[in-house]
């Protein structure tokens, strides 16, 4: 494999190198004489000092003459070699996020197309090597529920109506979250895998003019959730087996309002299904136990299993199916519950004026068999639609805009627990 993106991102150099050493364009010739020529020259001579250090497998030498190439390029075609030149070296080196990082300079240089498909599939070679992978994202979202408030002014509780002070009630903001998804491969084979992984990931709000009218005691870091996480992932394929077996093992903890709020741990297995060239299936089972540390450490141990189908159709758009079933016992009663989730999703392979779309539609009941404010217990029904585009025609370094819309509404026996909220999230995304 290594070997294969070795010669994948050399073949195109080596070729690009050479059109640039061989002679200048007719353009640069009419200019031969002017005080550019010695700037061409020397990019050609740099050009070609740095190829042949890295053929010599003195990869820092090359690396060094590449990036003062890319220093004095003119042009963007003079930009895009050198960059791949310079990642050429530190693929070599095995620095493979620096290979990344100079793939994704001559990405934002390539001047069209063509270029920009080759660099994606170089990319794809060195990421493939690289036993580091760095994800990360940023957005920014208006929101009209970001305290999760009733969607009612007024509730009924034992047949005697309330009113809701309003905090309780939704609040509208505006909410920027960030993430970052680390992930380091300790080992591979043709067999096997195995990851550690760090997730991070944190939100908080700014309340809007309104909601600080009507709740002046209120903070949008009151809010503000952050969760952190570490987990091993060991991916194997069993001889006879239909597809991949995984297992996981998750740590982590959350926070709410800047303050502990859950610490929990997690075991998962699955089992890939490989039904045909375009259709895969999955079957999961997983056990979390928690610790609420709000509640003086009050424990509760969720078990849950799910089953998923993805296809891939002949216009290219996928289609995925996934139900997920759960049982939450506690020591606490009023968190004891069971919950049935499905969820569609549809996503276009095809750009819609140069956006990649994908849709999701969802639909979870859960309910618990009791609740202080009704003797029947409490029984939810929510419902979730979004939306999420990239707007891959518009990129800088790989990273375009993406802009999701979620819409959700929750209908409960209990109405202090009926919710509705709409966020509409701009944030960025790597395109490869």
């Amino acid at each position: 494999m290594r070997n294969h993106a070795v010669t994948l991102i050399l073949v195109g150099l080596s070729a690009a190198v050479g059109a640039v050493v061989s002679a200048p364009t007719a353009a640069h010739a009419q200019s031969g004489m002017a005080a550019g020529a010695g700037t061409i020259a020397s990019y050609q001579n740099l050009m070609a000092t740095a190829a042949a250090q890295i053929r010599a497998g003195n990869y820092d030498a090359g690396g060094a003459y590449a990036r003062q190439a890319f220093a004095i390029a003119r042009t963007n075609r003079q930009k895009v070699d050198a960059a791949r030149l310079v990642a050429s070296a530190h693929f070599h080196a095995g620095r493979y996020t620096r290979a990344e990082v100079w793939l994704r300079k001559a990405f934002n240089a390539a001047p069209d197309a063509q270029n920009q498909a080759v660099l994606r599939q170089e990319f794809a070679q060195v990421r493939r090597e690289n036993p580091l992978r760095l994800r990360f994202g940023a957005s920014v979202a208006p929101n009209d529920n970001v305290n999760n408030g009733s969607s009612s002014d007024t509730i009924t509780i034992w047949n005697l109506p309330f009113v809701l002070s309003a905090d309780a009630r939704a609040l509208s903001g505006t909410e920027a979250a960030a993430n970052i998804d680390l992930s380091y491969r300790l080992s591979q084979s043709q067999e096997q895998a195995t990851h550690l992984g760090v997730v991070l990931y944190g939100r908080t709000y700014e309340l809007s003019r309104a909601a600080k009218a009507a709740a002046p005691g209120a903070k949008g870091s009151d809010y503000a959730f952050a969760m952190a996480e570490v987990s091993l992932t060991h991916d194997r394929r069993f001889e006879g087996f239909p597809g991949v077996t995984s297992f996981k093992a998750v740590a982590g903890q959350f926070w709410y309002g800047g303050a502990p709020y859950i610490r929990y741990g997690r075991a998962q297995a699955s089992q890939g299904f490989d039904l045909s060239a375009n259709t895969s299936a999955s079957l999961s089972f997983g056990y979390e136990s928690q610790q609420n540390l709000t509640t003086g450490g009050t424990r509760s141990a969720i078990s849950s299993a799910g089953i998923g189908v993805n296809h891939r159709m002949a216009n290219s758009d996928t289609i995925g199916v996934n139900i997920l079933l759960s049982g939450t016992r506690s020591q606490d009663p009023t968190a004891r519950n069971t919950a049935t989730k499905a969820q569609i999703s549809y996503g276009f392979g095809k750009l819609l004026l140069g956006t990649r779309l994908a849709l999701t539609l969802s639909g979870e009941k859960r309910d618990y068999g009791f609740s202080v404010y009704d003797p029947a217990g409490r029984h939810d029904l929510t419902w979730t639609a979004g939306a999420d585009m990239v707007f891959v025609n518009a990129t800088f370094f790989g990273f375009s805009p993406s802009l999701s819309l979620e819409m959700s509404q929750t209908n409960s026996n209990v109405s202090l627990y009926d919710r509705q909220s709409t966020a509409v999230r701009l944030g960025i995304q790597s395109t490869f």
